[in-house]
């Protein structure tokens, strides 16, 4: 009771302090909340960059690089692009649990029973359907097609909300690019931060795939390649590569354990040099397999840029703190008559520091409101400079906490030299 009785005093004379000199209360709370706000908007792009996009399994999915060229001088070694062959011999392993095989491409899409001619473009991912189990793909209606061939496709949450306004679209038939395919499947709405499946090309903070099409399908359709791509053969169309060295499919496969993934590396190394004996390719065996958090490491995923403005933010937001403590040192050099008869008339130190640690909490408690509001304008200012962050810049809950917390710690850690400083006035010192 005597506790409650206290805080509630205390809270009391806090607020009647800031009542004396709101103008000056406010800039140390803006100054904080400044501080704050960038830092924790910084901090959610590089979250967003650096966090696990399935944690559930990432250390088991593997990405795979070859070294097959046929010349001398490959473009990278080893490739993370492979040919068709050399992804088929990927394909019929039996050591992964899963596996799949997929290059991005691009349609334009409509409902083939719509009155409207209207066409949505639409990115495309064509593969093989081992796909969707492996990166844990949400349906929300229908399931996966079964085959790499035939004329089915899967579509995403945000374009069935475009040309269906999001209901059950399964059997229905779309145009795409003048082909018409049946949709079997209906994903959820799908987020992956990064984009794992696809982080080069810059593509590591796009949006999951509006469309996935089965693989022989799009090549048969001759559907072109939106993503990197290399060949040491000529060619007109896509139809014509799987007897070409066109390299442009990336694989991923599923390895449940260490003992899997030293097989897989030992049956790929031996397809290598098998092609190597018969004189395909003069280059040594390097095949890389890489998991899910190894591969986004490999390929820099996190922007240099927001990570070094993120370490400038943490030293502006000391910049913040050590103006605020100038502040408050000012307004307690104002009242320090005020703290002196305090002293006289019995308040020991331990009640002066909770006095002011009480009124540092106060003050972080509005810092954390107003810096939460600026590190959303923060983060949409930024997407402005950098648009292709734009579907990471998201502020977590965990980062809201986060937010509160520093906007607490800095209160309090611009309060404790002022704090300092109170503490030593004397009533004496002030009458003469």
């Amino acid at each position: 009771m005597r506790s409650a009785s206290m805080l509630t005093y205390n809270l009391s004379l806090a607020m009647q302090s800031f009542k004396r000199a709101p103008s000056l209360y406010f800039l140390i709370i803006l100054t904080l909340s400044i501080g704050v706000g960038v830092l924790c908007a910084n901090l959610a792009l590089v979250n967003s960059m650096a966090s696990d996009p399935i944690p559930e399994k990432s250390d088991k999915l593997i990405h795979i690089s070859m070294n097959t060229w046929p010349g001398e001088r490959p473009p990278d070694e080893p490739m993370h692009i492979l040919r068709y062959r050399d992804a088929m011999k990927i394909a019929e392993s039996d050591i992964p649990k899963r596996s799949a095989v997929f290059y991005a491409t691009g349609v334009y899409a409509r409902d083939s029973e719509s009155t409207s001619m209207k066409r949505f473009d639409s990115d495309v991912r064509a593969t093989t359907p081992g796909f969707f189990e492996l990166t844990n793909a949400p349906f929300a209606y229908g399931a996966a097609f079964e085959k790499s061939s035939g004329m089915e496709v899967v579509i995403g949450d945000e374009l069935n909300q475009k040309i269906f306004a999001g209901q059950n679209s399964v059997g229905k038939t779309l145009e795409l690019d003048g082909e018409l395919l049946t949709v079997v499947g209906v994903l959820k709405p799908w987020i992956l931060r990064p984009l794992f499946y696809h982080p080069t090309e810059g593509r590591a903070f796009n949006l999951t795939d509006d469309i996935f099409v089965p693989l022989e399908t799009s090549i048969d359709l001759n559907w072109s390649i939106h993503a990197r791509s290399s060949s040491a053969d000529n060619y007109t169309g896509v139809k014509e590569t799987r007897d070409k060295n066109a390299y442009y499919l990336q694989a991923w496969v599923e390895l449940e354990n260490t003992k899997q993934r030293v097989a897989m590396q030992s049956y790929l190394d031996n397809y290598s040099q098998q092609l190597k004996d018969a004189g395909e390719h003069p280059l040594a065996t390097k095949n890389v397999l890489h998991n899910v958090n190894e591969w986004l490491t490999e390929k820099k995923v996190i922007d240099q840029k927001v990570l070094a403005f993120t370490i400038a933010s943490v030293l502006f937001l000391s910049v913040c703190i050590f103006n605020a403590s100038s502040l408050l040192l000012s307004r307690f050099h104002a009242a320090k008559f005020e703290v002196g008869l305090r002293r006289a008339i019995g308040a020991s130190n331990k009640h002066m520091l909770i006095q002011g640690l009480t009124e540092s909490v106060l003050l972080g408690v509005f810092t954390g409101a107003i810096s939460l509001v600026l590190s959303w304008l923060f983060l949409k200012l930024s997407v402005q400079f950098l648009p292709r962050l734009e579907n990471i810049a998201v502020l977590e809950p965990r980062l809201l906490v986060l937010g509160m917390a520093l906007s607490l710690l800095t209160a309090i850690a611009s309060a404790l030299y002022p704090i300092y400083r109170a503490n030593r006035y004397t009533i004496s010192a002030e009458l003469k």
